[in-house]
């Protein structure tokens, strides 16, 4: 299954990428683009073309924000008018959580900005999420 990366405000890109990459080929994930959004504007643009193609996309960065430009207020404003099957937040007791979102057949994983956070979350939590949903065998 291809996927897409998104980094938004987000710092350590190059080993943020790396500790997922990891984690991809236990999954059977293939990232196929790597893109970064500076500004909600800018996520929202390469949201919605990331859809367009693929089922599951990636955003790292922007959970220790809190206010407006944080990604969490972002991206309830996105879906408000968007059916969500189910909403989960990915326990990480290193720092801040990670989500996944599942809207009909699409994912959205959001991941903290720390390479060592994603492993956790990548390894634990969505490691488990997918296999007890079977979420990768309906795409």
């Amino acid at each position: 299954m291809n996927c897409r990366l998104v980094f938004f405000a987000a710092r350590k890109t190059s080993f943020c990428e790396r500790a997922l990459q990891k984690s991809f080929s236990e999954l059977d994930l293939e990232l196929v683009k790597t893109c970064f959004a500076t500004d909600s504007e800018q996520l929202g643009v390469e949201l919605t073309d990331a859809f367009k193609k693929l089922n599951v996309v990636f955003v790292v960065g922007g959970l220790g924000f809190d206010d407006e430009k944080g990604i969490k207020s972002i991206i309830s404003r996105a879906l408000c008018e968007t059916p969500v099957n189910d909403c989960k937040k990915l326990k990480n007791e290193y720092g801040d959580d990670g989500y996944v979102i599942r809207a009909a057949n699409q994912l959205l994983v959001l991941l903290p900005d720390e390479p060592a956070q994603i492993e956790e979350i990548m390894h634990g939590p969505l490691k488990k999420y997918i296999m007890a949903n079977s979420v990768m065998q309906q795409y």
